[in-house]
């Protein structure tokens, strides 16, 4: 072990033989981070990577971690132009709150805990095509209905989001509420509000989908595609609803 402040683990969900390491301390700016990372010989990890660690992983209760990931917020920074039109965009990091697996635009300048690799980077494959009932996705043999199938301005408490999916019957095909893993794997932050492939998922709403993962008996997990975050919010929010069938 490199510095006794790390924890390191085995994990082969990111690449085989591969350590993952977590600091102990909430001490790092993004960039800070990333800095203690490299200076170790290791790299930052980027948001789905983290996002997507077995639940075995020792993360300290209550830390945040910081990714390599940014995005665009869509404001511009005052004084570097016509706002919104020409100026600069302000760009905000991701950070990951491993307690309720929440994916939140933090600043940059935030002091939270860094989560390095010594794995190579992994390319993210997608594999979607479009079909009269929706979206394939091949790689999660999942089929999303499309936006044209329903009002897609309709929102629906989660009780009603799991009875709207259960009871659609467009082709005839049974449909049920996105898991968690599931709606946010179609986040794809190199489109920017929203966090998603128009060409294959539509015009979505930027704000909160539910998704079927519940935190307890109040609160649900719900993926927003105006950043691409993950949250959990009451069971009795309206909130837009997608839905997904099993491929055969």
């Amino acid at each position: 072990m490199k510095n006794s402040n790390l924890f390191l683990i085995l994990i082969t969900a990111v690449s085989l033989n591969a350590g993952v390491y977590l600091s102990q301390s909430e001490e790092y700016t993004q960039e800070g981070a990333s800095s203690y990372c490299r200076e170790h010989g290791w790299r930052p990890m980027q948001i789905q990577e983290i996002f997507n660690l077995p639940s075995s992983t020792p993360f300290v209760p209550g830390f945040s971690y910081w990714s390599a990931t940014n995005i665009m917020t869509g404001e511009a920074i005052i004084g570097t132009g016509s706002e919104g039109d020409g100026g600069v965009l302000a760009h905000t990091g991701l950070a990951y709150y491993a307690k309720e697996r929440n994916v939140t635009p933090s600043p940059e300048n935030k002091k939270i805990a860094a989560i390095c690799t010594d794995a190579p980077p992994l390319k993210q494959i997608r594999n979607y095509t479009l079909e009269k009932l929706g979206t394939k996705d091949v790689k999660n043999g999942l089929l999303w209905h499309s936006l044209d199938a329903t009002d897609k301005k309709a929102k629906y408490t989660y009780e009603g989001a799991v009875e709207m999916c259960q009871n659609f019957s467009l082709g005839g095909r049974s449909w049920r509420l996105p898991t968690l893993d599931e709606m946010y794997s179609t986040v794809d932050y190199s489109f920017n509000r929203p966090t998603i492939d128009m060409k294959y998922f539509g015009p979505v709403m930027q704000r909160y989908y539910w998704t079927s993962d519940t935190l307890n008996e109040n609160s649900a997990f719900v993926v927003g595609f105006k950043l691409g975050s993950v949250a959990t919010v009451s069971m009795k929010e309206d909130v837009y609803t997608r839905c997904v069938s099993e491929l055969e």
